[in-house]
């Protein structure tokens, strides 16, 4: 994974919960693993950014769901 960036996508219908399990588990990595390259340097917060706006419009969308 030198010379390639891997994306993951998660889609489904999740609770609450599993939003900020994923969140955190993904971010975490991404944090880590993330920066080891001179694109990755610069793509890595980016990608952190957009994952942190759409876990807070997940967040959103769920503010009133019952649990």
């Amino acid at each position: 994974m030198l010379f390639a960036r891997r994306t993951i996508t998660i889609r489904g219908n999740f609770c609450r919960e599993c939003i900020h399990k994923r969140f955190w588990e993904f971010a975490g990595k991404n944090v880590l693993l993330g920066p080891w390259g001179m694109i990755s340097l610069v793509v890595t917060p980016l990608y952190l950014i957009q994952n942190t706006w759409t876990y807070g419009r997940a967040l959103y969308k769920l503010r009133g769901a019952v649990e």
